[in-house]
């Protein structure tokens, strides 16, 4: 089966988060290939030149690695299978940068274009370089016969390519412009992600993630990992204004976010800090799905998040409608025709689902989780209980715990089993 150069290229890239440029004749858009520094650097920069030196440059079947400035890499080949293509990974960083990069620009940049610099490293992914060049002459020897695909260093062959003077780095092309491209796609990362959150949408989201935190901000403190807290603590403040405007209920945005802060005060390493980064990413996401209200009306929005916050009262058709301000009739009517299901039997289902959640996390008697969901009567709680889930409350309990593996959902609690009441109200939200 053949390769498609393309395909590969761009998840191997998209997965470890680096650039992909593809140059062919007349090298049209390859000014950004490395962010756009050289541009910032030199506004009339032969890029057509500079092209056509690097197509010819690149030996055929060789995997070129280059170290170019502020130490950053790349990795060139010339396509197999297209006629003067040449294709740029990169760059990336192997990590922070050394003292001789600091050294040099001390010594030759004033403080704002140090800044610029400093800035521009952030913006660069940081890898294991041994890592990604196993990983990049792996896949792409794929696409040469076996064996024939050869790998090259180049050291410092791409300083700048051009002769510069230091003042070039005090233009405001470089110390205005570029910064403000930089901070541009950071925020045009941070959003890609928040509105992926805002959606509930896991898989996009935790893609706009990987893209995001490539940008790595400025740090503030001698403390790296006081300073990771203090970015962790501006993410768990963005993403819980992310669900905010997915019409989640205050209350269980407090919930989540508070549970975060405490778990970003605890880190103890930044291996353990990135992991519950991602984490926080996909459990927002969970919340949305979970609690959202989006679809509804604001008073159906108010009815639903009366009944999920106050289960243990007296909750009725006739009580919400008086707190709405509205007839009973007209509540009832609204509520079917938004969600499927009438007032009453969502606030049963409720219920139930509650009961056995309580049921499973605490080891309360039966009666006081009947008290605890607003049902008074004991048996009639039986009753309920059995008719929604085929069991009555201690075999209910004591079958869940008996089995070992179960799917934990957002709020730690094992899922309640599909009842046909739940799966039509299930099915209701997705439609």
């Amino acid at each position: 089966m053949k390769v498609e150069i393309s395909r590969v290229l761009e998840k191997l890239t998209g997965a470890q988060n680096v650039g992909l440029t593809r140059m062919t004749p007349p090298f049209e858009g390859i000014e950004n290939f490395d962010y756009g520094l050289r541009r910032a650097l030199d506004a009339e920069f032969d890029w057509p030149g500079f092209g056509d030196m690097m197509l010819h440059q690149v030996p055929e079947k060789r995997l070129v690695f280059v170290r170019g400035v502020f130490e950053l890499r790349f990795a060139f080949f010339l396509s197999p299978d297209e006629k003067n293509t040449l294709y740029c990974i990169g760059p990336w960083a192997s990590g922070p940068r050394s003292k001789e990069s600091i050294a040099w620009c001390s010594a030759y940049l004033d403080e704002k274009a140090q800044k610029v610099v400093e800035e521009y490293h952030n913006r660069v992914r940081q890898i294991d370089d041994n890592a990604i060049k196993t990983l990049l002459f792996a896949i792409i020897s794929l696409l040469f016969p076996e064996g024939e695909l050869r790998t090259e260093e180049w050291r410092e062959f791409m300083p700048l390519h051009f002769r510069l003077s230091i003042e070039s780095f005090s233009d405001t092309s470089f110390t205005e412009q570029l910064p403000a491209e930089l901070i541009a796609e950071r925020y045009a990362s941070e959003n890609r992600m928040l509105q992926a959150v805002t959606k509930g949408d896991n898989e996009e989201a935790m893609a706009a993630y990987e893209n995001f935190r490539r940008f790595q901000l400025t740090p503030r403190l001698h403390s790296p990992l006081r300073d990771f807290k203090n970015f962790s603590i501006i993410l768990n403040s963005l993403l819980r204004k992310a669900i905010e405007q997915a019409s989640v209920h205050p209350y269980y945005i407090d919930r989540i976010s508070s549970r975060f802060a405490i778990e970003i005060e605890a880190l103890a390493s930044l291996e353990e800090g990135e992991r519950l980064r991602m984490r926080m990413v996909k459990e927002y996401c969970l919340y949305v799905k979970k609690y959202s209200l989006q679809q509804y009306s604001p008073l159906i929005q108010k009815v639903i998040n009366e009944v999920n916050l106050h289960m243990d009262s007296s909750l009725s058709l006739k009580s919400l409608a008086a707190q709405c301000y509205i007839s009973p009739s007209y509540l009832s009517n609204v509520f079917k025709q938004e969600t499927g299901q009438t007032l009453t039997d969502y606030i049963s289902s409720r219920r139930m689902e509650r009961a056995a959640r309580l049921l499973l996390t605490t080891n309360a008697r039966v009666a006081v989780v009947a008290e605890k969901v607003g049902i008074l009567d004991v048996n009639y709680f039986t009753k309920m209980f059995k008719s929604a889930t085929g069991q009555t409350p201690t075999h209910y309990r004591r079958d869940q715990r008996a089995k070992a593996a179960l799917e934990v959902a957002p709020d730690g609690a094992p899922p309640l089993p599909q009842t046909p009441e739940r799966e039509k109200r299930e099915k209701t939200r997705k439609s």
